[in-house]
């Protein structure tokens, strides 16, 4: 049952990576794959949380789920074969390291490290908003797709992505329920500001993802009681970093 167990954890990269090089070399069938991949998704994490379809299993479904979609709707926008091929596989690893958290988490505790998943959840968060933050200009700049209706799929996305980050976490609603309102209103806002500069949507999906980063640290330290000002100047100088490196490397046209 063990090797079982492992098996499936092992097929999530190879199931991942299999799809999207059929969705690209087959296009017209992109539903019914995408489809059975999330379906596939849904099973695998059920039998990793003991067929138990619980709150918690929607819970710890949200991250995959959201990741998953994300970069498959990034994906659509790579048009270099070699860079699509790098995305998939990295997704690919990325949800296996997150799902066998999960595993671990559920079946073998005593290998679980403390803080492992809620460390994990804060980066495969973080990738998982640049993916769909690209995705989203990509939509707005390349398929023309009315802002409104970005704006609110960005709503939806982001108060899951936000939500089951402090879950995981182990912060409760009742106190977490206004940061991730405030998190969510200026990510969007900022999409909305973005969109007018000159530059491209790579660059415009960085600077928000950069912002998103810091207000899941601080938020995530103050409702842990540890914020203080030399935590404060250490994401701000992080962030800022990032963000100037992002400016730079900019092509302002």
């Amino acid at each position: 049952m063990h090797l079982l167990r492992r098996l499936i954890i092992w097929s999530i990269p190879v199931f991942w990576i299999a799809a999207m090089e059929l969705m690209r070399s087959s296009q017209s069938w992109w539903w019914l794959i995408i489809i059975c991949l999330l379906v596939y998704f849904f099973l695998v994490l059920g039998f990793v949380c003991r067929l138990s379809f619980n709150k918690n299993f929607w819970h710890f479904l949200i991250l995959p789920l959201l990741t998953t979609l994300a970069a498959w709707l990034c994906l659509i926008f790579f048009v270099d074969t070699l860079y699509f091929h790098l995305v998939s596989v990295g997704v690919g690893l990325l949800l296996y390291f997150l799902i066998n958290q999960y595993y671990l988490y559920f079946y073998v505790p005593f290998k679980y490290q403390p803080y492992s998943l809620e460390s994990l959840s804060l980066y495969v968060s973080i990738l998982a908003a640049l993916f769909f933050l690209v995705a989203s200009f990509g939509s707005l700049i390349l398929l023309q797709i009315a802002k409104h209706w970005l704006v609110l799929a960005l709503l939806v996305f982001f108060f899951l992505l936000t939500y089951q980050y402090f879950w995981i976490n182990k912060h409760n609603w009742s106190k977490s329920w206004i940061f991730v309102l405030v998190i969510v209103l200026l990510i969007v806002e900022l999409f909305v500001v973005t969109a007018y500069l000159p530059t491209g949507y790579y660059v415009n999906s960085l600077i928000i993802t950069v912002v998103y980063y810091l207000t899941l640290g601080i938020s995530k330290q103050s409702l842990s009681g540890n914020l203080s000002k030399k935590k404060i100047a250490g994401f701000l100088i992080v962030g800022g970093l990032c963000l100037l490196l992002v400016l730079i490397s900019a092509r302002w046209d």
